[in-house]
């Protein structure tokens, strides 16, 4: 009598179990060879979500790099972890700022009329 108690739970249990591992494995298969074509009704299916498109050469690969701020301590050195772990005090006028905003540009010859 158990056994049959068990083949009515655990049946139906490892069915469930097998149809959901078939079907994300297929939703993935599916996604990975619309991918590969360039099917471009991607994006704007609602069964996936997409943060941002970015077109690159095959590939590449995206990293998410945050923007860190960099504590300066007395002495006007700020200290900088290296790649092999040991930490570097580098003075702070030695540093120099990679970015510009073009918007922040002053022209010192002609000033903005008042």
């Amino acid at each position: 009598m158990s056994y049959v108690v068990g083949f009515v739970i655990g049946l139906p249990m490892i069915g469930a179990m097998v149809w959901l591992a078939y079907y994300f494995w297929n939703s993935d298969r599916v996604l990975d060879s619309r991918i590969s074509t360039g099917d471009i009704t991607i994006l704007s299916s609602s069964n996936f979500k997409i943060n941002e498109v970015v077109r690159a050469p095959s590939g590449s690969r995206i990293e998410k790099v945050a923007q860190q701020i960099i504590p300066q301590i007395e002495g006007g050195y700020i200290r900088q972890k290296l790649p092999d772990g040991r930490i570097a005090l580098i003075p702070a006028t030695s540093i120099q700022s990679e970015f510009k905003d073009p918007a922040i540009q002053i022209d010192k010859q002609n000033p903005p009329p008042l």
